[in-house]
């Protein structure tokens, strides 16, 4: 009788535990923007991995759905034509939206592209591109560390509002690991991880994105604006090369972490090269770090270009991790006592901040 007792208590706390959790109650209506697709959709929540909830559109429209989620869920829609059988393309996925308490309303303006409408996240999402847009748009021919710097307070203000739910996490990888300094990224990020449910922790690659990216961070952390030179050796066909060997000793240099296959790396050399010529009597360095990059393809890139300053070859990891770059180019500007005057330099932001600098002597 007592274990009887003790099991229907246990039943009951359960049920009651269970009963306790809130439950976010949605409905999605709208259209797809495909007026050719008739069939079946599943709404896939993507940092929980599972599929949600399924419906039906019809000539592209969605047949209103309803249903129960714990909480704020990122998702796409899956959608599978009723024309496909067989070995036939499994459809298409959309995305990315957000559910919430409320009525969610879908405007497909092309493949691939939803605009959603009705909750107070659509609003927020809508409210933070018409932002961004603006701040790109007043810097139009302007310095790009003004656009960033702008993004990323916007950045910062978001996502401080959201550090328990998907909508932070989603804008913390999406736009934060691009315009956020460092320091400000690791404390949202430690957040997050604190405010996030169980279940948005459960994304086993999501999770090891951002294990990656605090890496970095950490690193970009150390090597951010305003601290000295980390120094590193690189060798290359019996000789050891230093950064120190150019940096720290008295004039300013601008290096630029780069590869021979990267485009974007490529396309910043006449930039670069431009610059070197300008300002090489004036106390201007300039030195090239390859990165990720064999060798044989390096000295190729090199000649190609008609590159005419100093390469340090060979570098692979070792920059890159010192210094927390996980995407190139990567050019740095360092002061003549090593410390590092700008990080992230593209374009005419090369010429204007080095006309900054120069001056200011």
């Amino acid at each position: 009788m007592k274990n009887f007792k003790k099991i229907k208590l246990l039943t009951m706390l359960a049920l009651f535990a269970i009963a306790g959790q809130s439950q976010v109650h949605f409905r999605l209506e709208g259209n797809i923007g495909m007026p050719e697709f008739t069939g079946q959709f599943k709404i896939y929540d993507i940092v929980g991995e599972q599929a949600i909830d399924s419906g039906r559109i019809v000539k592209g429209e969605i047949i209103p759905i309803e249903g129960q989620i714990p909480e704020l869920v990122q998702c796409i829609l899956q959608c599978t034509s009723d024309q496909l059988t067989g070995d036939d393309d499994k459809g298409v996925s959309l995305g990315y939206l957000f559910l919430a308490e409320g009525t969610t309303r879908i405007e497909g303006t092309q493949k691939q592209m939803l605009q959603t409408s009705g909750t107070p996240i659509c609003q927020e999402r809508k409210d933070f591109e018409q932002a961004e847009e603006a701040i790109e748009a007043k810097y139009k021919d302007g310095p790009s560390d003004k656009i960033m710097d702008e993004i990323g307070e916007l950045c910062q203000q978001h996502i401080s509002r959201h550090t328990s739910d998907v909508y932070g996490l989603y804008l913390l990888i999406s736009e934060g690991s691009y315009v956020l300094k460092p320091a400000v990224w690791l404390d949202l990020c430690a957040k997050l991880e604190a405010g996030l449910s169980e279940r948005n922790h459960a994304n086993t690659f999501l999770m090891e994105n951002i294990a990656r990216t605090k890496v970095s961070m950490t690193a970009r952390a150390k090597t951010d604006v305003g601290c000295p030179f980390t120094d590193f050796a690189v060798e290359y066909d019996g000789k050891t090369t230093r950064l120190s060997d150019y940096v720290g000793r008295g004039k300013y240099v601008l290096v630029d972490f780069w590869a021979s296959w990267c485009g974007p790396c490529r396309a910043e050399i006449p930039n670069i090269i431009a610059a070197y010529n300008k300002y090489k009597d004036s106390g201007l360095e300039v030195l090239g770090v390859a990165t990720w990059d064999k060798p044989e393809a390096t000295l190729k890139a090199i000649d190609e270009e008609k590159i005419p300053y100093p390469q340090i070859i060979n570098s692979q990891k070792i920059a890159s991790d010192i210094y927390g770059i996980s995407g190139i180019p990567e050019i740095i500007l360092f002061g003549p006592d090593g410390t590092i005057v700008a990080r992230g330099l593209r374009g005419k932001a090369i010429d204007a901040k080095i006309s900054e600098v120069l001056n200011k002597k």
